[in-house]
């Protein structure tokens, strides 16, 4: 996909959410910060996403996941609140 044309997409398979075909849904980026590692491998493991090869799917510093996939359509920084995790998956 061409960042510049879809804009914001989620990563969810299935999920059809961009910026531009939703209206109060927000994008939250995988985070690549040192501290925050164990948050981005458990959202990649809740999302359960392969790749072709059928190895583990990384996100890229582009890769965003909609609020919809979040409790309260909204993450958490806090690690004990249920909206750390993405756990809406249809």
């Amino acid at each position: 996909m061409n960042k510049r044309t879809y804009g914001k997409v989620c990563c969810v398979v299935n999920c059809k959410n961009t910026q531009y075909n939703t209206k109060n849904v927000h994008f939250y980026s995988f985070s690549m910060k040192p501290h925050k590692v164990e948050q981005r491998e458990k959202w990649i493991k809740a999302v359960r996403r392969r790749n072709a090869d059928g190895s583990l799917w990384q996100p890229n510093k582009d890769t965003k996941i909609c609020s919809e996939h979040f409790i309260g359509n909204a993450k958490s920084e806090h690690p004990l609140s249920p909206c750390f995790l993405p756990t809406i998956f249809l």
